[in-house]
């Protein structure tokens, strides 16, 4: 906790933000090659930072469960974005890294199916904590 609030409210908010700019930017450097200096590397960076907040925010979650009770379709949606978001980092990381022609092409593609899941399971589960949350007031 920090200052007596839950760091999951906080560190989802960083999921929400990272991982689909770092698709945007991805997809354009991989399919780009005019933008791949700028995005390339940004995207990379993006990517491992929301995959790192994923991995917190899956682990302080499920620490808020022993105090708020268990959504599970939240949780349902949570372990998917966690793996989605970290093969992204990875294949992205392959992907600026490798200079082999063909590898380097396998991995921009792997890049862009991982950020499509990656982005498609953030969006399911920041939905699925926001319906949670504030579901009941509407």
């Amino acid at each position: 906790m920090i200052f007596d609030l839950p760091i999951h409210p906080l560190v989802v908010h960083a999921v929400v933000i990272l991982v689909p700019l770092a698709a945007l930017l991805l997809v354009l450097a991989v399919c780009v090659p005019r933008l791949r200096g700028v995005c390339g590397p940004l995207g990379v960076i993006l990517a491992v930072l929301g995959a790192i907040s994923a991995v917190v925010a899956d682990q302080s979650g499920s620490i808020l469960t022993d105090y708020v009770g268990t959504p599970e379709e939240h949780i349902r949606w949570g372990l998917p974005t966690v793996y989605s978001s970290s093969a992204m980092a990875l294949t992205a990381l392959l992907w600026f890294f490798i200079r082999h022609r063909v590898a380097r092409s396998v991995f921009g593609v792997l890049t862009i199916l991982s950020a499509i899941a990656a982005v498609t399971f953030t969006v399911l589960a920041g939905h699925s904590g926001a319906e949670a949350v504030w579901g009941e007031l509407s």
